[in-house]
């Protein structure tokens, strides 16, 4: 009888033990991480700005990346909080022979007279200026290419990582570079610098200050909607309070690069291309962005969207630049865009006359 009672206080001792550490896991995963997410900026702000995954280069000393006609330099764009970017000035293909040889080349003044159109690459959330190198290899049959460090990234200055912050300084360095040269200045970006160069567009917009086109690799219709397709938040979608602790905080702190909005506010010709076996942002994110453009936008005064999905050969998120097709995806773009270009200040000139 004595081993029996014992043997039960021990089953219940168990099951209760077992109880108490399963609610004990329940409150830490359900309850206490999500409300450790809504209320620390910094763990969204780091999900969306990794700068601690990002290891600052020898900027300086860049033959060793094996990068020729490639200049550093840094860019302040905002004298009162004291920002200065680190700037990438790579020259086209093209212009390589002059370079060779010559360690007092001119970059400045080839940008200020060069009849190359210039293009600015907003890279990836954990990357930096120099990491895209294969896709530089293609950019400069066609750019002179300005790539550039977002405010906390490699060795551009310290400041508070936030879209609205990024933005900013993305539209300083734009004008930095318009004034600097004639050419035509077209985007591209990549990932979430896809997020950074249409809200960049869209507020230059605003200044009467239009690229002449904008190319979006890997992009998104929303940070929140990329992260609604991660199993691990999937795995946190079915709690009544999931919005409330793990979207909104995401909109309400400027973290969310609402490209969806964006893109209906650029006026210029945008390309999307996308991989079918991108792990990241699934290529139907990419696809819901295009949809979004194509039914919303007015293609008569803000030009054409086109969308090249690739198939899943490995490009995966990073490698869309080895695809066969993109310089005739570019070349095809970038006429398409200078026509429109063309075509629209042809429009303005001609009403101007009338009235």
């Amino acid at each position: 009888m004595g081993n029996k009672s014992c043997c039960r206080k021990c089953y219940i001792g168990a099951v209760v033990y077992i109880l108490v550490l399963l609610l004990l896991i329940f409150l830490i995963l359900f309850i206490i991480i999500p409300l450790a997410f809504k209320f620390s900026t910094e763990i969204q702000r780091n999900l969306v700005f990794p700068t601690w995954y990002v290891q600052p280069k020898n900027y300086s000393n860049l033959h060793r990346y094996q990068l020729k006609g490639v200049r550093n330099l840094y860019v302040k764009v905002n004298e009162e909080k004291n920002i200065t970017l680190g700037v990438l000035q790579i020259l086209p293909s093209e212009l390589l022979s002059e370079f060779i040889g010559n360690d007092d080349y001119d970059y400045e003044n080839i940008l200020k007279n060069s009849k190359h159109n210039v293009l600015l690459y907003f890279h990836g959330n954990g990357q930096d200026r120099l990491e895209a190198v294969g896709t530089f290899k293609v950019l400069r049959k066609f750019f002179y290419v300005i790539s550039f460090d977002y405010r906390g990234y490699a060795d551009s200055s310290l400041a508070e990582l936030t879209e609205n912050g990024v933005v900013e300084d993305s539209v300083a360095l734009f004008k930095y570079v318009r004034n600097l040269t004639s050419s035509r200045i077209f985007f591209w970006g990549h990932s979430i610098g896809t997020g950074v160069a249409l809200h960049t567009a869209a507020n230059l917009k605003s200044e009467n200050m239009i690229p002449t086109g904008v190319m979006l690799e890997a992009p998104f219709t929303s940070v929140t909607d990329v992260m609604n397709e991660s199993p691990l938040v999937k795995a946190y979608s079915w709690l009544p309070w999931f919005s409330y602790t793990i979207i909104d905080p995401m909109v309400d702190n400027g973290f969310n690069f609402d490209s969806q909005m964006y893109i209906l506010d650029v006026d210029c010709p945008v390309m999307i291309i996308h991989a079918k076996d991108d792990e990241i942002i699934p290529f139907q994110i990419a696809t819901k962005l295009y949809n979004i453009a194509r039914a919303n936008r007015n293609d008569t005064y803000q030009g054409e969207v086109t969308y090249h999905l690739l198939d899943a050969v490995g490009y995966g998120h990073e490698w869309i630049s080895e695809e066969p097709a993109l310089p005739d995806y570019i070349r095809t773009f970038v006429e398409n865009a200078v026509q429109f270009e063309r075509d629209v200040t042809n429009k303005r000139l001609l009403t101007e006359k009338t009235i």
